[in-house]
C-alpha cells in the first residue's frame, strides 16, 4: 500500500499516525499495537492565601519538577521473536531481573513518506511487562502490555 501523498491538493490535513515505527539497534521493533508516551507532566504547588477576601482560594501556581518519563505500549508477539530479542537481549526473560542494561529506542513519525518527528528515549528500563490474559473464547493473539520508563526524551528531527 502506499501513503498517502500528504503535500498534494487536497490531501487529508488530519494528523495521522499510520506511518509510525519503533526502532531498537537499527531495527523496527514489530507488532506495536499501541504506543502512549507520558511525557508531559509535572509536579507543581498552589499558593493560598488566607484571609478575610480569600478563604484560602489559590492565587498563584508555583511549577514543580517534570514527571512521568515512562511509555505504555502493546505488542503482539512473534514466534522467535519476542520482545526481548527485537529490543537486543540474548534470550526472553523469566522475570524484569534479567534486564541487566538500559536499551535506546526511537520513535519515527512520517507524513507520508517525509520524516515528520524523530523522538529518542534514552535510559529505557521496564516497569511492567505482562502476557494480556488468555481466554478459551478469545482471538488466540499473544500479546504483552509493558511500561518501560526512560532517563530522556530528545527530538533527533522535525
Amino acid at each position: 500500500m502506499q501513503p498517502l501523498e500528504q503535500g498534494a491538493a487536497g490531501a487529508p490535513t488530519t494528523k495521522t499516525y499510520h506511518g509510525m515505527s519503533i526502532v531498537v539497534g537499527g531495527n523496527i521493533v514489530g507488532r506495536i499495537q499501541s504506543w502512549q508516551p507520558n511525557a508531559y507532566t509535572r509536579e507543581g504547588a498552589h499558593v493560598r492565601e488566607l484571609s478575610h477576601v480569600t478563604w484560602g482560594r489559590p492565587i498563584d501556581y508555583v511549577p514543580g519538577q517534570a514527571t512521568g518519563y515512562t511509555v505504555s505500549f502493546t505488542r503482539v508477539e512473534v514466534w522467535n521473536q519476542e520482545l526481548e530479542l527485537t529490543l537486543g537481549f540474548g534470550s526472553v526473560f523469566d522475570d524484569l531481573m534479567d534486564q541487566t542494561r538500559p536499551w535506546v529506542t526511537q520513535e519515527y513519525l512520517f507524513r507520508g513518506n517525509e520524516l515528520n518527528k524523530l523522538w529518542q528515549y534514552s535510559g529505557c528500563w521496564f516497569q511492567t511487562k505482562n502476557n494480556n490474559n488468555w481466554e478459551s473464547g478469545g482471538d488466540a493473539i499473544v500479546t504483552v502490555e509493558c511500561e518501560l520508563a526512560y532517563v530522556s526524551r530528545v527530538r533527533v528531527a522535525g
